[in-house]
């Protein structure tokens, strides 16, 4: 009497049974179907996992590719000259020619997440006493106003070294000259950061490259 495998139903003719061509065809059918089913999903396994040097996120190659890891983050800002958070060029504060006068002008606010050092760099053709900068302490209205803008309410903050985090003189001439500095300046977590371009008794102020750079990723 005939019995049938576990896994599959093959047919297992018994010992007394006569040879049937049927059983025998059915059989090699039922593993036929098996095997290409597993041929089938072996295939779709393999495009799953991919090849090595995939870079997109379709296969497990590609997920595990460096250009697709999450950047790992430091705890603290990292002073950069490549990873600019800010850029302006060619922005006039000051017309030239303009009746003797302060100026303020915003640069741009940042909010300081991290404890750390931001690069900053300014170059300007000014007429005058020129000064850059970066106060935790100023009026609401200057925080929340728009970055290059010129503000009003201010005057005194260029002597005012007690209101400022970081305050330099820069340039001091009589006729118009471009200067070109660099520093690089502490911040706290936590703190909301304005910087100004500052002219006193000047008649030109005009910014041709400011940048802001900084980065909390971590160093290779």
């Amino acid at each position: 009497m005939a019995t049938f495998t576990e896994h599959y139903d093959l047919i297992k003719p018994g010992t007394d049974d006569y040879y049937d061509v049927a059983d025998f065809n059915e059989n090699m059918d039922a593993i036929d179907t098996q095997l290409y089913q597993a041929e089938q999903d072996m295939a779709g396994v393999s495009e799953k996992i991919g090849n090595p040097g995939d870079k997109g996120e379709d296969t497990l190659f590609g997920l595990l590719h460096p250009d697709n890891q999450p950047e790992e983050k430091a705890d603290f800002y990292r002073y950069s000259k490549t990873d600019i958070k800010k850029k302006i060029q060619n922005w006039t504060a000051l017309p030239a020619a303009s009746p003797i006068q302060d100026f303020y002008a915003k640069l741009t606010t940042i909010h300081a997440e991290k404890n750390g050092t931001v690069y900053v760099k300014i170059n300007t053709t000014d007429l005058g006493t020129i000064s850059l900068g970066v106060y935790d302490k100023l009026p609401v209205q200057a925080l929340e106003a728009a970055d290059q803008s010129t503000l009003v309410g201010l005057k005194g903050y260029n002597k005012k070294t007690s209101e400022a985090w970081f305050l330099e003189e820069y340039n001091v001439n009589t006729s118009a000259r471009t200067e070109e500095r660099e520093w690089i300046i502490p911040v706290e977590a936590g703190k909301d950061y304005t910087l100004l371009y500052i002219g006193s008794s000047a008649r030109q102020g005009i910014v041709n490259e400011f940048i802001l750079g900084y980065t909390d990723t971590k160093e290779a």
